[in-house]
C-alpha cells in the first residue's frame, strides 16, 4: 500500500513538473505578448571541478496573441499578455494571474501615459488625474517645468496647459534604438514594449518619413492636427568616444560595444503641442 501511494505521489509531482502555463486570449481584441526568460546555467564537472556552464541564453520574445488563441512558456520564466480589456500574467510560480478592475486600470493607465496624442489640447489636471501628481516641479518662462516620473516630464504654460512633453530613460530604451525613424515605433516603457493601442497611434503618426533629419536631429512637422512638432534628439547630440584606441585612434562607443563607426542613439523626445 505504501508502496502504490509512493508510487502515486511520484507521478503527481512528475507530472506537476511537465505542466507549462498557458495564457489564453478570450477577449475579442489581440493582446501584445513577452515573454521573459532567464539564462539557465548547468553543473558540469570539468578537469575534476564543478562549473556552471551556461546552457540558455537570456531571451525576451514579443509577439501578438489573436482572440481565442494560446500561449504557452516554454520553459521557467516570466510570460505576460495585455491588451485594454486584460491583462494576464504568469510569474516563475507557475500560476496564473489575471487582474482585476483596479489594477487593470491602473495599467492601462501607465501605458496611455506615453501615448503624446492624449496629450493634445489637455491641461494640467487632466495629466495629474489620468497620470498622477508631479514629483517636481520648477518656474520656467512663465509656467511650470515639471517631472512625471517614469521617462516623462512637461512644460506646463502660464495656463497650466499642456506646451511640450519629453520622453526619455526608460521610454527610448535607455539610448538602445539606433537614431532611426522606425525607432518610434519601438518605444517602450520600464516594463516593456508599449500596448497595441499606443502603437497603433504612433504608426499613424510616424508612417511618413521626417521633414527634417540630421546626424544628430530628426524632426516631424504637424504629424497630427493637434502636435505642432516632434523632435527626436540623438545621444547628447554627438558621438560618444571609447576610451579604446585601434590603429592609433579611438573607437567609437555603441552601448556596450565599440567600432569604428559611430552609432547614435536616441536619448529624448520633445513633442510640442503650441
Amino acid at each position: 500500500m505504501k508502496l502504490l501511494s509512493s508510487l502515486l505521489l511520484l507521478s503527481l509531482l512528475t507530472h506537476a513538473s511537465e505542466i507549462s502555463d498557458t495564457i489564453t486570449n478570450t477577449t475579442s481584441e489581440p493582446m501584445l505578448c513577452v515573454e521573459k526568460y532567464p539564462a539557465v546555467y548547468t553543473e558540469k564537472l570539468i578537469d575534476g571541478h564543478k562549473r556552471n556552464i551556461k546552457t540558455a541564453p537570456k531571451e525576451e520574445q514579443i509577439s501578438t496573441l489573436k482572440p481565442q488563441n494560446s500561449l504557452t512558456k516554454k520553459r521557467e520564466g516570466y510570460l505576460y499578455c495585455f491588451n485594454k480589456l486584460e491583462y494576464i500574467k504568469s510569474r516563475q510560480k507557475n500560476d496564473i494571474e489575471r487582474s482585476n478592475q483596479y489594477t487593470l486600470k491602473s495599467h492601462v493607465s501607465y501605458h496611455n501615459r506615453y501615448d503624446i496624442t492624449l496629450y493634445q489640447g489637455k491641461d494640467r489636471s487632466f495629466v495629474e488625474h489620468n497620470f498622477g501628481i508631479a514629483q517636481s516641479c520648477a518656474p520656467l518662462n512663465g509656467g511650470e517645468y515639471c517631472n512625471h516620473g517614469f521617462g516623462l516630464d512637461i512644460f506646463y504654460d502660464k495656463e497650466q496647459d499642456v506646451n511640450t512633453i519629453f520622453l526619455y530613460a526608460n521610454t527610448v530604451a535607455r539610448g538602445s534604438l539606433p537614431f532611426e525613424p522606425a525607432s518610434m515605433l519601438k518605444l517602450r516603457n520600464s516594463e516593456g514594449p508599449l500596448g497595441l493601442w499606443v502603437q497603433k497611434h504612433y504608426k499613424k503618426l510616424f508612417s511618413k518619413k521626417p521633414n527634417f533629419r540630421s546626424q544628430n536631429v530628426m524632426s516631424w512637422k504637424h504629424p497630427s492636427k493637434g502636435i505642432k512638432r516632434v523632435i527626436v534628439t540623438a545621444k547628447n547630440g554627438h558621438y560618444e568616444l571609447s576610451r579604446t584606441f585601434k590603429d592609433g585612434q579611438n573607437l567609437f562607443r555603441s552601448g556596450r560595444s565599440e567600432s569604428k563607426i559611430p552609432q547614435d542613439y536616441i536619448q529624448a523626445i520633445e513633442v510640442q503641442y503650441k
